[in-house]
């Protein structure tokens, strides 16, 4: 008979950590360079992370809704108690 085991949750700091710590890593390799993201707040509950989104890339059409979706699967990806992704722009002036 297998028993199964849940997952131990970790802090909510800890987990808050660990997306910052792995957007760091994926937005170069997105080539995500000229925009500032960062994690501004995480529900445990839900297991939704709020981006914010900073500046942009004058030149060319890419907004939020265009790579949001490459940056929430890899974060999935590498933090397991993320369920969703959602996006706030910062607005200018």
């Amino acid at each position: 008979m297998s028993v199964l085991r849940r997952k131990r949750s970790r802090p909510q700091k800890d987990v808050e950590h660990h997306i910052r710590l792995e957007l760091v890593e994926i937005l170069p390799i997105l080539r995500i360079e000229q925009c500032a993201i960062e994690l501004q707040s995480f529900d445990p509950a839900t297991g939704t992370a709020v981006l914010l989104i900073r500046g942009g890339c004058a030149e060319c059409d890419c907004s939020p809704a265009t790579f949001i979706q490459g940056i929430e699967t890899q974060l999935k990806l590498k933090v397991s108690e993320l369920t969703a992704v959602l996006a706030t722009e910062e607005s200018s002036g």
